[in-house]
């Protein structure tokens, strides 16, 4: 729950809102396909309807001018119906074509069906367009008065059975159509029961849809409460023993400092008067080997002492805006005597852009001093300690290592090495790498064991830095040779 905290939930719950939206707008956007398909496919229905409606309308007027011919008086009303049957006659093929046309949008089954009938038709309106024909030819000498009274009888025969014909023909021709208005019809009902089936399992589906989501819904909620519950219940439990450790510490070191002040004085004069003893007392060999272990003991002692002042007064008051690079270059050169005594090389790989942090500069000097004496034990004649200071990645963080070329520190007791009061040496008191630990964490920083690049133990202290001085950030290796 350190990254993770309850108010990230509503994060995921805005990605399931987005979900379920793109979820519904596809299913609108599959209705309103399905709809628009609908109203397209009635679209060509009307079309059709109208198709036939204006082929009933044609083979009604192809019929006319024959009927009228009957009662036509003169070659004047007899060229006026030939005219109106031509034009019949070519309404009529208009509107065989656009039957064609419409019904070329149709499905495949829909189409050979309906070409069926409209080739029957076209036949039936071939014949009735030969009768027409053959009516006008058999009336023209009869409008034109040439026949004689005698075979004006015969003509007049003829004509009636040419139109007796053209009146079946035409209601053949009728029925064919009928039948294509039944067969429009049809279409549009069952056009209609399908799109209404399919929005009947639409609003089926989008019913189980919309009570799945108010279940998950609801299950989120429920889950983000507890889940709330437990934040909240975790951050008091946090609180609680980060208070409770606050109170041990704070009275750990106001009983540090208590005991070590009333350790310190009477330890002075021990050591004073053991000094005393030493320099004007007349004794033996064996008795000033004694004072002189008394002297040691009690140096060791004040160390610790010194130290438990140290963890019990480190505090933030005395921060301020130093030069981490400078600090970690002198606190290592501080030693420098030492090691070039023990012939023991100092290997500093710093690098020149300046590194600046907020800080108390005498603890993050103490610290470096530490580490470094600590890899000065570890190490032998010929070994080298290399010190390290340079930014970290681009997370804004400062690197401090210190790694020695010894035996290092063992795995099983890494996590171990900066508790109070913990060493693997038998004159160490166990504060100087919990001391470390102290003051990393007091900076907002941290300290890490690991293995070094020859098996030694390798120091990596991170810290945030305030400023790293922009620019190329070479490193300067520096080595003091050993003496």
């Amino acid at each position: 729950m350190s990254r993770i905290r309850w108010y990230h939930f509503y994060f995921f719950l805005a990605i399931f809102d987005v979900l379920v939206i793109m979820l519904s707008l596809q299913m609108h956007k599959s209705t309103l396909d399905s709809t628009v398909g609908l109203i397209d496919a009635a679209q060509d229905l009307k079309e059709q309807a109208k198709q036939v409606q204006s082929a009933q309308q044609c083979i009604a007027q192809l019929n006319s001018p024959g009927n009228d011919l009957f009662s036509a008086q003169g070659q004047d009303e007899f060229d006026l119906l030939s005219r109106r049957y031509k034009i019949a006659k070519a309404n009529m093929r208009a509107s065989l074509e656009g039957l064609d046309r419409v019904m070329s949008r149709g499905n495949e089954d829909a189409y050979r069906l309906w070409m069926k009938r409209v080739d029957d038709l076209r036949k039936k309106v071939r014949d009735m367009e030969f009768q027409a024909e053959h009516l006008f030819e058999v009336y023209k000498p009869l409008a034109a008065s040439t026949l004689p009274n005698e075979d004006r009888e015969s003509v007049l025969l003829t004509a009636g059975e040419t139109m007796s014909k053209m009146d079946s023909l035409q209601h053949q021709a009728l029925a064919t159509l009928g039948s294509l208005a039944q067969q429009n019809v049809g279409y549009q009902t069952e056009l209609l029961d399908k799109h209404n089936a399919d929005l009947e399992t639409r609003f089926t589906s989008e019913q189980y849809v919309i009570a799945l989501v108010i279940l998950i819904l609801v299950g989120v909620l429920a889950f983000g409460r507890r889940l709330h519950l437990a934040d909240k219940a975790l951050a008091e439990e946090r609180r609680r023993v980060q208070e409770e450790r606050r109170e041990r510490l704070a009275a750990i070191g106001e009983l540090c400092s208590s005991v070590a002040h009333g350790i310190r004085n009477p330890l002075a004069a021990i050591r004073s008067s053991a000094q005393l003893a030493l320099e004007l007392g007349k004794m033996d060999d064996d008795s000033s080997g004694r004072i002189r272990d008394i002297l040691t003991e009690g140096r060791r002692l004040g160390d610790r002492v010194t130290g438990l002042l140290n963890m019990a007064k480190s505090n933030q008051n005395s921060f301020e805006n130093s030069s981490l690079t400078d600090i970690v270059r002198l606190a290592a050169r501080e030693l420098k005597p030492e090691l070039t005594k023990r012939g023991i090389r100092l290997v500093e790989e710093i690098d020149e852009c300046e590194i600046r942090v907020m800080g108390d500069r005498r603890y993050l000097e103490q610290i470096v001093i530490e580490l470094v004496s600590n890899a000065m034990e570890q190490s032998k004649p010929g070994d080298a300690v290399y010190v390290q200071c340079r930014a970290a990645g681009t997370d804004g963080l400062a690197l401090v290592v210190v790694e020695d070329c010894g035996t290092g520190v063992p795995e099983n007791i890494r996590g171990r090495v900066f508790d109070l009061f913990f060493t693997t040496k038998p004159s160490g008191t166990g504060i100087g790498l919990a001391t470390v630990k102290r003051v990393a964490r007091l900076h907002n920083g941290d300290v890490h064991v690991r293995e070094g690049r020859t098996g030694g133990a390798k120091f990596e202290i991170l810290l945030p830095a305030l400023q790293i001085a922009r620019g190329h950030a070479k490193r300067r290796r520096t080595e003091e040779a050993a003496v």
